[in-house]
């Protein structure tokens, strides 16, 4: 049987990738060495969809600049459908300043660009592309009302819908929550969505239960090195992550959201889905860079068979 169709609607950036010894104290100045990658959440993940053997569609704006051209022809050459990119003469495609240091830890800043600039009307024009019984994958780096218009066409176009929450912003309605499938926060997002600090699985339950009460069918909260926590309306279960040595956590959550998407797409479980998340966010924090760390299909496979995953109920 052949995968569903999958959009991805997000941001892309150059990031400007700066690996250091450590993080710096404010007022500090440290050496580091510098890399240029291609980035942004909405890119990141269609990439490692595409790691996975699909082919996604995919809508952002760029530049017409040199950053947004190498952007662009990153995203064809990872196997990203993009025809829907908008390349926007006269504005500067997104960038972003990460700070990795040697534990794995980041700082980054972003400006958004050409990113900042998505409207209803180009959302609806680049739905044009949302295909039949497709999977679309939404993250909130691009404008409120862009998203909100977005998760209007559900009822429309018939698509099932995953929300990934970052960085999260006031502004949607409660009845675009009502028309979300998946919602996917990190530990830090579910927080600023529930007012419930998630430290454990625990806690991640108690948050999720709030993040049900917005209206999204189910709720999926990651929580870094300890694993996943899913929950909707009949079921609820975590997943424990894999053990690996950590290089680069820049893109995890990418990788994570990418992933998820890629797998419900080949029309696996939700809880295998979650498992092969699980697999690619840890095998792309052992690599620096964003898209350059997202893993094959074959590296995905070849770490599960030499892996076991603790489930709790």
């Amino acid at each position: 049987m052949s995968p569903r169709p999958l959009m991805f609607f997000g941001t892309t950036n150059l990031d400007l990738c700066f690996n250091v010894e450590r993080l710096p104290t404010p007022g500090e100045s440290l050496m580091g060495s510098l890399k240029q990658n291609a980035g942004g959440k909405g890119a990141n993940q269609a990439v490692a969809a595409a790691r996975l053997g699909v082919r996604p569609s995919f809508y952002t704006r760029i530049g017409d600049d040199d950053a947004g051209r190498s952007l662009l022809q990153a995203l064809r050459e990872a196997g990203v459908r993009v025809e829907a990119i908008e390349v926007c003469p006269g504005e500067i495609s997104g960038s972003a300043l990460v700070l990795v240091g040697d534990d794995g830890s980041n700082m980054i800043v972003i400006d958004p660009g050409a990113n900042a600039n998505v409207t209803p009307s180009m959302v609806e024009k680049a739905a044009e592309f949302i295909e039949r019984d497709a999977i679309v994958v939404a993250e909130m780096g691009m404008p409120v009302p862009a998203l909100n218009h977005l998760f209007a066409l559900k009822s429309i176009k018939g698509f099932d819908l995953i929300f990934n929450p970052a960085p999260v912003r006031a502004g949607l309605s409660s009845a675009a929550w009502r028309n979300v499938d998946f919602v996917t926060p990190n530990q830090t997002e579910a927080f600023e969505l529930t007012g419930v600090q998630v430290h454990d699985f625990d806690s991640a339950a108690h948050a999720a239960g709030k993040l049900l009460d917005l209206g999204p069918r189910a709720a999926l909260i990651t929580l870094g090195a300890q694993g996943a926590y899913y929950a909707d309306a009949s079921a609820t279960f975590a997943l424990r992550a894999f053990p690996v040595k950590v290089v680069d956590t820049t893109a995890a959550g990418d990788a994570f959201n990418g992933a998820f998407a890629a797998s419900l797409a080949h029309r696996l479980s939700i809880r295998e889905a979650i498992k092969k998340a699980l697999a690619v966010a840890a095998l792309c924090v052992t690599r620096r860079g964003a898209q350059s760390s997202m893993p094959s299909s074959w590296a995905v496979d070849e770490f599960l068979k030499s892996q076991s995953i603790l489930e709790l109920e």
